[in-house]
């Protein structure tokens, strides 16, 4: 029986003035939500520059071995990764690339490009692109974002459920640097959840004084690993060897 391939309901372009390598693009390719387009400018800038370079060595047999830990998901967004790199290396055919969008868009659960011929100077991309850290790193940081806020939310709910004082949710930024932005802004939020609420009372929950520290310091793991992930990926949008 044959694979059922995705609904996918947008476009994600790589390459070009338009490419929308994000880490909600790798979540959207890596779930079937999106297809993937080549920008036809890079594809003929690697046409032009496959054809003029004297440099290229004779073609070689490549498998690409896709790790066996990576779920199927995150396979994929390894290979939008690797499809991303190279088509900002300036130094690969279009071959692989097509081959790579083409495996993607077809929506199969068999992901295997099988054994394609390659120059030396594709291996070495290939050897050094880290793609499979940088695919699981844009789905964890699209997937984190979304958690912290359903965190929260789960939690005015707890509130509610359980009659909790919220006392403890009247957090003040000082301005002064010591307190803790974090805390202050989930206190904030919760705040706003449960404004008007009738559900909350006077019962002493120390759990629920607890939610600003501890949803607070999710919050700043979340937020350091969003900034490193979306450093990482501007670098490898803006990857040159």
């Amino acid at each position: 029986m044959a694979d059922k391939k995705p609904k996918a309901s947008s476009v994600i372009t790589l390459g070009g003035k338009g490419s929308s390598h994000s880490a909600a693009s790798v979540f959207a390719v890596a779930n079937g939500l999106a297809q993937v387009r080549i920008d036809s400018s890079i594809l003929d800038k690697l046409n032009s520059s496959s054809s003029s370079s004297n440099r290229k060595s004779p073609p070689v047999k490549f498998h690409i071995p896709i790790p066996k830990i990576l779920t199927f998901e995150e396979s994929r967004a390894f290979l939008l990764a690797l499809l991303n790199k190279l088509l900002l290396s300036g130094s690969a055919s279009t071959v692989l690339p097509v081959l790579i969008s083409n495996v993607l868009n077809a929506g199969s659960k068999n992901l295997d490009l099988g054994e394609v011929e390659v120059s030396a100077e594709e291996v070495g991309i290939l050897d050094k692109s880290c793609a499979c850290l940088y695919g699981i790193c844009g789905i964890l940081d699209y997937e984190s974002s979304a958690l912290s806020t359903i965190a929260d939310v789960v939690a005015a709910m707890s509130s509610e459920a359980s009659k909790a004082d919220v006392g403890a949710l009247n957090l003040m930024d000082s301005g002064d640097g010591l307190s803790v932005k974090d805390e202050v802004g989930v206190a904030s939020d919760l705040k706003v959840l449960l404004n008007g609420s009738k559900l909350v009372g006077k019962v002493e929950v120390d759990a629920v004084s607890e939610i600003p520290k501890i949803h607070g310091s999710l919050r700043e793991v979340v937020r350091m690993v969003l900034l490193r992930t979306r450093v990482e990926l501007k670098v490898l949008r803006c990857y040159r060897p």
